[in-house]
């Protein structure tokens, strides 16, 4: 997988039972793995609900016409 993304870089999501809420990003999958990482072990210590964190391709928004 590419290091960076033309569209703008990765972004850590955080899993729930009820959808998905965006958490930060970051320019490289580096970065956000890491940061991933490293919440996933914070919510094992204190849960709140959420399930996973996730890290995911930032998309490039669609021009509107």
């Amino acid at each position: 997988m590419p290091e960076e993304t033309k569209s703008g870089g990765f972004k850590v999501v955080a899993a729930t039972f009820f959808g998905g809420i965006e958490v930060a990003r970051y320019p490289t999958l580096e970065q956000a793995e890491w940061r991933a990482k490293e919440l996933s072990a914070e919510a094992e210590r204190s849960p709140r609900g959420y399930v996973q964190y996730l890290v995911k391709p930032v998309e490039a928004r669609k021009k509107r016409r």
